[in-house]
């Protein structure tokens, strides 16, 4: 399903490595590109959220008027959504894309294995007698902090961080931690480099002022 999409990784893997002689840092660079070409996604998507933000004194007054009849509730929420260029779903696509990248990537780096064996990355490698082809501890610590605060910015963004949001913030680290360790260290890699650059990138946005034509 994904063939031609596993090839053109490993050939953009390979292109990168061949400049930098690091499939560490061939990696965090093919990450950067990655992020970089779905910026204008990721921007309408932050924007959205910090919309919605703003629309939440809103929210709670139409959710307390009409908590009796959630139908008239949804009607009135999605007019107030209309009214103000907001599109609550608008966060979905770039995650749906993220996925699509990241299985062809597992697989890219499986078909690497043999050049990866011989490869480590800072602590990669160096304190387990690993390599970017096999599991490493700590990189899956790694990854669930920096999910826990990729993931307490988007919610801070989003709703103001209720009680409810806060549970929320811990079930993708915990699926990473359940996962990781059966990953190969590259592909987290990737991950932690994605989960740091979104933040870094939604908080950059996020400190623009907010125009009428939010995310479609």
């Amino acid at each position: 399903m994904f063939g031609w999409l596993i090839n053109g990784i490993v050939e953009a893997l390979q292109f990168l490595n061949g400049i930098v002689h690091n499939y560490g840092v061939t990696i965090i660079l093919f990450t950067l590109i990655i992020k970089l070409l779905l910026y204008p996604l990721t921007a309408k998507q932050t924007k959205s959220m910090k919309a919605m933000q703003d629309l939440q004194p809103e929210m709670d007054k139409i959710k307390k008027k009409n908590k009796d009849d959630k139908e008239k509730q949804q009607e009135e929420m999605m007019e107030l959504y209309k009214n103000n260029n907001v599109n609550p779903a608008a966060g979905c696509l770039p995650m749906i894309l993220q996925l699509a990248i990241l299985i062809p990537l597992y697989r890219a780096i499986l078909s690497l294995s043999d050049v990866l064996t011989e490869e480590s990355f800072l602590w990669i490698g160096t304190l387990t007698s690993g390599s970017l082809a096999e599991p490493d501890v700590a990189i899956v610590l790694v990854n669930a902090v920096a999910m826990i605060g990729q993931t307490y910015v988007t919610q801070k963004m989003q709703s103001g961080g209720n009680s409810k949001n806060n549970m929320i913030m811990w079930i993708m680290p915990a699926f990473i931690i359940f996962i990781g360790f059966q990953l190969p260290s590259g592909i987290l890699l990737y991950w932690f480099t994605s989960t740091v650059f979104t933040a870094i990138q939604q908080y950059v946005i996020s400190q623009e002022p907010l125009n009428k034509e939010v995310a479609e």
